[in-house]
């Protein structure tokens, strides 16, 4: 896990539609947004990474920005949702919570880009695992990352609430 974790709620599926869209309004909901701002101080998806993922054709920026262009395409079109986990030690990682009747990678993008070596680091829990999840918390916390247990908690909470997907994010 990174040194920063947050949590994004968003239909999969709004996301996946977005590949190849060229949807020259849903690019400047993106670039305008919060994330995008932030996202220019460490790579900018309007450097073309954001334009292909829209475009449906990759070229050549590096992978850790179309990883973020993807980042800041969920942001923009989920909820973010509250409390981010910004201690390392703090964070014990969703894997602690994980088994295999669960069934979900670490690392998954929606949509065809190359898996990222560094950050964004990506886990998508799709909507109809998130009660088998959340069923799984309580018994994964054993004292360490108190912090993380109740914000996972939270978040799962409030994806099912939602009704849509749930995407962990760490940069």
């Amino acid at each position: 896990m990174g040194s920063n974790t947050t949590a994004v709620a968003v239909d999969i599926d709004r996301v996946k539609a977005a590949w190849g869209s060229n949807d020259a309004s849903l690019r400047a909901r993106v670039l305008s947004a919060r994330y995008s701002k932030y996202l220019a101080t460490i790579d900018d998806p309007s450097t073309g990474a954001l334009d292909e993922i829209l475009a449906g054709a990759l070229g050549d920026c590096r992978p850790s920005q179309y990883g973020y262009a993807v980042v800041a395409l969920m942001h923009t079109l989920g909820t973010l949702l509250q409390h981010e986990v910004r201690s390392m030690e703090a964070i014990f990682g969703i894997d602690d919570v994980d088994s295999p009747d669960l069934n979900y990678p670490d690392e998954t993008w929606p949509v065809p880009i190359p898996n990222t070596p560094e950050y964004p680091l990506v886990t998508i829990i799709p909507r109809d695992r998130l009660a088998a999840l959340a069923a799984k918390i309580p018994a994964a916390h054993d004292g360490k990352g108190g912090e993380f247990i109740e914000a996972l908690t939270g978040w799962v909470a409030k994806t099912i609430e939602l009704g849509v997907d749930l995407v962990i994010f760490d940069y």
